[in-house]
Formats: structure tokens, C-alpha cells, sequence
């Protein structure tokens, strides 16, 4: 059963330092119950501890909820929000198209929330959405991924990547696949990476060229008189 602490600090997942800080106890409340059941089961009871933390290290603020239940032994803790098992990558402010955007926010709410299936499957919709902004309606995903390689957008490699990504979002989509975190981390790898090779790095080497300063002009050698 939970206690009823009167410790002021504890350890806690922090959500924007992505690590398990010190945290100070603000607040805590506690909820009890019970009911007789019959007399065979007898008597059960529940409690929840919610505790009000904040981070010693950059003061974001959480909720802890500590869930205790007579028939079960082990406690069931949750955070609010949830910790972030991915951080975001810093380029997704810079992507133009605003559907992409907030799909990219859905995906990482589901990663949160450890909705593995669901984040499998909104990686697969920013798949299909990248073909089908820069080659069109081709027809199948296997086509669609012809045609981007042909573009240039893609290596023969990075091709058979985003099939390995589509055959997991397929999976997930159609037949109940629950990709381990481990799996999921690679889809999202491959998708991150065709996201900023697609959208973010030519115009970050376009900005490189224009600040780079150009090589210096080679001096010209005056020539050399013939010796008489």
C-alpha cells in the first residue's frame, strides 16, 4: 500500500530533461477505499497517491499517480503527462506542410502513451504522404518508392529502409502486429531521417552556400625572364 510519506523529495522520469531527476514534492493527496465483498473474498480496498512534483533540475511540474489495489501486488504508477520516451527531433518546426506537423504531434503522443500500434501506423500515413507530395499518386507504395528513388530523393538503400517501415505499418495496420519499442524506435528512425533528407537538409545546405565565404582567388606568378 502506499505510504503516507511526509518525505519532501523524491526521485521522478522528467519529461523535458528525458532522464530520472530529483524532483520536490509540492503536494500530496491520498484516496482511500474498501468494500466488502462476500465471505469467501472478504474484504478489499484501494488507495491512490497523487503527488505534485517538480523538477529540481528545470522545474517542469508533474503529477504523480501512485494506484494501490488489495488483490494485486504491484503498484501501478503513472505521470502526467506521460514522460517522453522520444524526443522530438528539433527540425520538425521547419516542416512547411502543416498535416505533417500535426500527424508528427499525434505520433509522438502515441510513442508518450506507448500506443505502439497506433504510432507504427501514423509513421506509415507520413510515409505515404512524403510519396505522394513529391511523385504523386503513383499507384502502389512499391511503385511510389520507384518513382522517389528515380527522383533522387532516395538511394537504392534508403529504399529498402522505407519498405522495412511500410511492411511494419502494414503489419500493425492490418494484421494487429504490436511492434516491440526497440522495432518501433528503427521505424522511426527511417522516417526521421527520409523527413529531413526529404525536407529539411537541401535548404539547409542551400543557407551552408550562401554563408560559406568563397576560396580566395590563386595569385597570378608573374613570369620569368629567360637567363641570356
Amino acid at each position: 500500500m502506499p505510504k503516507k510519506t511526509k518525505e519532501t523529495e523524491t526521485k521522478a522520469p522528467c519529461r523535458e530533461c528525458h532522464r530520472v531527476t530529483n524532483h520536490r514534492i509540492l503536494r500530496m493527496h491520498r484516496v482511500d477505499g474498501s468494500e466488502y465483498v462476500n465471505e469467501q473474498v472478504g474484504e478489499i480496498s484501494w488507495a491512490n497517491v497523487y503527488e505534485m512534483l517538480e523538477c529540481r533540475g528545470c522545474g517542469t511540474v508533474s503529477l504523480r499517480d501512485t494506484y494501490w489495489f488489495s488483490e494485486d501486488p504491484d503498484e501501478q504508477v503513472t505521470y502526467y503527462p506521460p514522460s517522453v520516451s522520444r524526443v522530438m527531433p528539433q527540425w520538425r518546426s521547419k516542416l512547411k506542410s502543416w498535416a505533417l506537423r500535426e500527424l508528427i504531434d499525434e505520433i509522438y503522443t502515441a510513442l508518450a502513451a506507448d500506443s505502439r500500434r497506433l504510432a507504427t501506423m501514423g509513421a506509415r500515413t507520413v510515409v505515404d504522404m512524403v510519396l505522394v507530395d513529391k511523385v504523386g499518386d503513383a499507384g502502389t507504395f512499391g511503385k511510389k518508392l520507384e518513382e522517389l528513388e528515380k527522383a533522387g530523393f532516395i538511394a537504392r538503400q534508403g529504399r529498402e529502409y522505407l519498405e522495412a517501415a511500410l511492411d511494419a505499418g502494414n503489419a500493425a495496420a492490418h494484421r494487429g502486429h504490436n511492434p516491440t519499442e526497440t522495432q518501433l524506435n528503427h521505424v522511426m528512425d527511417i522516417v526521421e531521417n527520409v523527413l529531413e533528407s526529404v525536407y529539411i537538409l537541401g535548404d539547409a545546405a542551400a543557407e551552408l552556400r550562401k554563408t560559406t565565404p568563397p576560396k580566395a582567388p590563386k595569385a597570378k606568378l608573374a613570369p620569368t625572364k629567360a637567363t641570356p
